[in-house]
């Protein structure tokens, strides 16, 4: 057995395990709003974490290469971005997916020796993460950037100085 056949047989468990990981994060009653993210125009967040998360699951299970998947990861990142996250706060989701998988799948991973595999799948997602990372830096600059033109614009001297200071 290899390890693509034990995460596609736990691929669902995965998934919503991950889901519930993100979701949590957000706060109580945003989380099962969001949880609703079926129906993309009443939840339109809901519905973009949830389908880019998938996305993001199945291109790892295939073993596509970590850049390939990098526009999934990017909008889930900007969603969190927008939001009142730390940096560390932001980008945990993908910890919690090495945690998740490991839930699932480590008796069988062990059982059928593919233990070198889920490091090596483990591997990869921490390099995704670093990608979260690097992806919500940008794009809080990029936010500061359009949040200090649109002060300058409107004349708002402190609205700019506090753009400049907001650090996350």
């Amino acid at each position: 057995m290899k390890l693509e056949r034990l995460l596609l047989q736990k691929k669902e468990a995965i998934l919503q395990g991950w889901l519930r990981e993100i979701y949590g994060s957000y706060m109580p009653g945003t989380d099962k709003f969001l949880q609703n993210g079926s129906d993309r125009f009443a939840n339109p967040v809901g519905y973009a974490i949830s389908a880019n998360a998938g996305q993001l699951l199945d291109a790892l299970i295939r073993g596509d290469d970590p850049g390939t998947f990098h526009g999934c990861l990017e909008k889930i990142i900007r969603i969190r971005a927008v939001q009142d996250f730390t940096p560390t706060q932001a980008v945990a989701f993908m910890t919690e997916l090495k945690t998740v998988i490991r839930d699932e799948v480590l008796d069988g991973a062990t059982k059928y020796g593919l233990l070198v595999e889920l490091n090596e799948l483990e591997t990869k997602i921490g390099y995704l993460g670093a990608a979260a990372a690097e992806f919500y830096v940008n794009m809080k600059t990029q936010i500061r950037e359009i949040a200090s033109k649109e002060a300058i614009k409107a004349g708002d001297f402190q609205a700019w100085v506090t753009s400049l200071r907001k650090v996350r």
